[in-house]
């Protein structure tokens, strides 16, 4: 049920947006005492010693609680002035060093080498010429670069650093956080009449450390469907298109805020059609006109997507239902001491075939819920609400359900779409999915040795994977399967 507003003096409110800084302060000052205590900011293969590394995963543990429980009371009394708050987290968030991932080492890996004009997309054998390829983790020095052309060009400016780390980091917080406050005013001043939508986003403890903290590709992507999204609301279709084409050319995670893009105020058959011919010239043309500096032929394409697909699965479903079958069968876990290359190796021979089938099922139940859902919006393409629920929904499962990998920050491309609707079933969801997902990535602050890793990881990603199908039947089928005459329940603004 939608909330009264309350008064912004309201000391229930003070009190929310004190945890909710103070979370993201500690979250913040962790990051610098993981970076004090291993003397680099490289995340994976260095971490702290046992007890050093025991007192960050505490301080994660408090500052995160405190983060979700205060925003979990602004999402009940959303600020109706939210604008200092978001701000004020923003310059918190911002001199946050890596420390849940090592993914930053990546793109100043793939930026300094497109830069000098290596091919990055079709072979990953360049990338030992990087001055950053001994920052990148194990696991991905041989992968290319999976990222699209917008965002590679946007990683570039790291060339500009030199061997400086700290150099290209603050290059690409400037150059990055310039569009993203530009973004947030648009938006804050475009929907000021949706204080939940502010709430919901910029004050989400999962973009606010994924996003600007740990400076997420996904970050880019964010603000331009943020940007079209309000841009299509007032009319500016062309220029709505073309930001999505900049987000999915970024991060093809982001292709399915398309249904939204395609569908909304288009009302008839004729209009969809016009649609999404303008839709796809556009993507076509802006794909063509930013993948030209890096074209190699087809496997410029096809590379990345062979390289995603090829990758061993990773907080999934299928990962979990694959240990289970594995340590029913006898087996055991590797030795935290082998390379990880070899790890993965003996990891795919003896699960392979149960990742397949596991894939299988949960691709086909995927396809079902996709299915569901564009009947529900092409049934009724003139209502907006269930559309902007419906593009939401349809991104969280291809992100949780179809996906053989997940990474909580997958989810950021889902937001904006839930800031402006949402059933209690997905409020409830959000709420559990952002409290629990992120932490399974505080095991980075440990060492390997450490006897806390390996039961963390096991709650924290089993709890995440048990989210992902809590509740299937409330949100991907009633929650669009309201009477005719009645909307699904918009955010807390009324």
């Amino acid at each position: 049920m939608p909330v009264s507003a309350t008064s912004p003096q309201d000391p229930t409110r003070r009190r929310d947006e004190r945890r909710w800084l103070f979370g993201l302060a500690l979250v913040t000052l962790a990051s610098w005492g993981r970076w004090l205590a291993t003397g680099s900011l490289k995340v994976d293969e260095n971490y702290p010693g046992r007890a050093v590394g025991g007192l960050l995963f505490m301080m994660l543990l408090c500052g995160w609680a405190l983060l979700v429980l205060g925003w979990h009371g602004l999402l009940a009394r959303p600020p109706e002035r939210p604008r200092r708050l978001a701000l004020l987290g923003l310059a918190v968030a911002a001199p946050m060093l890596p420390m849940l991932s090592n993914d930053l080492f990546s793109l100043f890996t793939y930026g300094s080498l497109a830069a000098r004009g290596h091919d990055v997309y079709t072979t990953a054998a360049g990338l030992p010429d990087s001055y950053w390829y001994p920052w990148v983790g194990e696991r991905w020095n041989r992968v290319v670069c999976v990222y699209g052309p917008t965002t590679l060009l946007a990683i570039m400016p790291a060339a500009l650093a030199g061997q400086s780390a700290w150099l290209a980091l603050a290059i690409y917080k400037a150059l990055w956080f310039v569009p993203l406050a530009l973004v947030m005013e648009l938006s804050l001043r475009r929907l000021a009449d949706r204080p939940f939508f502010h709430a919901f986003v910029w004050l989400n403890p999962l973009w606010i450390v994924e996003g600007p903290g740990q400076l997420h590709a996904d970050l880019l992507g964010l603000a331009a469907i943020t940007a079209g999204l309000v841009l299509a609301r007032r009319g500016r279709t062309g220029a709505s298109l073309i930001l999505y084409a900049l987000a999915l050319l970024g991060k093809y995670s982001f292709a399915f805020s398309g249904l939204w893009f395609w569908l909304s105020g288009a009302r008839s058959t004729r209009a969809r059609l016009v649609r999404a011919a303008r839709l796809a010239a556009v993507v076509v043309g802006l794909g063509a006109l930013f993948f030209a500096p890096f074209w190699r032929g087809p496997a410029t394409l096809t590379e990345p997507l062979r390289a995603l697909g090829a990758m061993n699965p990773g907080g999934t479903v299928t990962e979990i239902v694959g240990l289970v079958v594995h340590f029913l069968r006898g087996g055991g876990i590797p030795s935290p001491e082998l390379p990880v290359h070899v790890a993965l190796e003996l990891d795919r021979a003896a699960k392979a075939s149960t990742w397949a089938a596991t894939s299988l099922v949960m691709r086909v139940l995927a396809l079902a819920v996709t299915a569901r859902i564009l009947w529900s919006v092409l049934r009724r393409p003139g209502n907006e609400e269930r559309l902007a629920l419906a593009t939401g929904a349809l991104t969280v499962a291809i992100a949780t359900l179809a996906s053989h990998r997940f990474q909580c920050w997958y989810l950021l491309a889902a937001l904006p779409f839930f800031g402006l609707v949402q059933s209690d079933a997905w409020r409830r969801w959000w709420l559990a999915i952002v409290a629990v997902s992120p932490t399974t990535d505080f095991v980075l602050v440990l060492p390997k040795t450490s006897p806390l890793l390996p039961v963390w990881s096991v709650l924290s990603t089993g709890g995440t994977v048990l989210l992902f199908l809590w509740a299937l039947r409330a949100r991907y089928w009633t929650a669009f399967a309201p009477p005719l005459d009645e909307q699904p329940e918009r955010g807390q603004d009324g």
